[in-house]
């Protein structure tokens, strides 16, 4: 049979860890912790705006290059056809067309290059702000854990 063991409340409980001055300590902890998160929210939204403003350019630059890469290509084909028609031969327009071909898709390669350099430097500029913040993040966990 068990018997039911009896403590006085002052036995259970440390009282002084209640005492004002473990109180006050607290609470300067608890204080210091709020402005630190907060301090970190705000360079975090600092974060999140440079990065949307690196992605914003990277936008920018790549419609401006894909622009004047469609109105050359859209010039040169014009061109190409003016030409083409002005021929006296057929043989004349199958060659001028075969070259204009063979260039055209050399230009569309060099664009797809120019493109993909452009998304690559992008994505680094827009995720670089986050990853130093998630380092950050990393750091101050790691700072609390005992």
């Amino acid at each position: 049979m068990a018997t039911a063991k009896t403590t006085n409340i002052a036995d259970a409980f440390d009282i002084e860890a209640f005492s004002p001055e473990s109180f006050k300590e607290g609470y300067e902890k608890f204080a210091e912790g709020v402005s630190s998160f907060a301090d970190f929210q705000k360079e975090s939204l600092s974060a999140i705006m440079a990065s949307a403003g690196a992605f914003t350019k990277g936008i920018e630059k790549l419609t401006a290059e894909q622009t004047a890469f469609s109105k050359a290509a859209f010039e040169e084909t014009v061109a190409n056809v003016k030409a083409a028609s002005a021929t006296k031969s057929l043989n004349d327009a199958v060659e001028l067309n075969s070259q204009f071909v063979r260039t055209s898709i050399e230009k569309n390669l060099g664009q797809i290059n120019k493109v993909a350099d452009i998304c690559s430097e992008t994505a680094k500029d827009s995720v670089e702000p986050l990853t130093t913040r998630y380092s950050d993040l990393v750091e101050k966990i790691q700072a609390y854990r005992p």
